[in-house]
């Protein structure tokens, strides 16, 4: 539920985002991301964004680790 996604990560329902989530939640960047020369997350609200460069965004986002769970984009 929305709530739980709030509660979970942090961040509500349109502005989940990479950034600032709770302990405990693991970050990861999907290798589709990769294709673009910068990209737009949320900054923990429906109506926020950043333009960030990949290497930005792994430095902000604390990420884990890539991942290839995106279906459909190459």
């Amino acid at each position: 539920t929305p709530g739980q996604v709030e509660t979970m990560v942090g961040h509500g329902v349109g502005g989940v985002c990479p950034f600032a989530v709770n302990e405990g939640v693991a970050v990861y960047l999907d290798v589709s991301l990769k294709r673009f020369k910068t990209v737009f997350p949320a900054c923990g609200s429906s109506n926020s964004a950043i333009e960030l460069t990949i290497p930005e965004l792994e430095r902000c986002s604390g990420y884990t680790a890539w991942v290839d769970v995106c279906k459909g984009w190459n």
